[in-house]
C-alpha cells in the first residue's frame, strides 16, 4: 500500500519506514505458529552454521546460489528469513492524522476502517522510547 483514502479524505501515505501513524499486527491465532516457526528456523540455521552446511541450508529453504554466493554473515541471513516470514502474517494498521480513525488491513490491501472517539489523531501507534528496542 502507498496510499490509502480516509474516510474524512485524508490521504495516508506510506512511501518510508519509521512513520509515526503506522504500526504492524499478528493475529493471536498466528503468534503462538509464527514464533515455533521463528524458533525452529534460528535453531537450524544454527545448526548448519555450526556444521558449514549454510549454503546447503539456504538451497533447501528456496534461495538462489546468487543470494547464497553473496556470503552475508550470519545475522543479514537470519535478518531476511526473518523479515520474508513476517512479511508474509502480519498486518499492517495505520491511524488517519487528520480524524483518528483506524485503518487495519483485513487482508492484502483491503481494509477496516474503525472511528476515533475523540475524532482525534493520538499517535496511538507511535513508537515510544520507552519499550527497550
Amino acid at each position: 500500500m502507498s496510499k490509502l483514502r480516509c474516510k474524512c479524505g485524508h490521504s495516508i501515505s506510506d512511501n518510508t519506514n519509521g512513520l509515526a501513524y503506522k504500526a504492524s499486527l499478528l493475529k493471536d491465532g498466528e503468534n503462538d505458529k509464527f514464533f515455533d516457526w521463528l524458533t525452529a528456523e534460528t535453531q537450524s540455521y544454527v545448526v548448519a552454521a555450526q556444521t558449514g552446511t549454510v549454503r546447503e541450508w539456504l538451497a533447501e529453504k528456496g534461495y538462489s546460489t546468487d543470494y547464497a554466493n553473496l556470503m552475508l554473515d550470519h545475522g543479514n541471513v537470519l535478518h531476511d528469513h526473518i523479515h520474508g516470514r513476517w512479511c508474509l502474517v502480519k498486518r499492517d494498521l495505520y491511524e488517519c492524522e487528520a480524524c483518528g480513525r483506524i485503518h487495519i488491513e483485513a487482508e492484502d490491501n483491503v481494509f477496516a476502517s474503525y472511528a476515533s472517539d475523540n475524532e482525534k489523531c493520538s499517535q496511538i501507534l507511535a513508537a515510544t522510547p520507552s519499550n527497550g528496542i
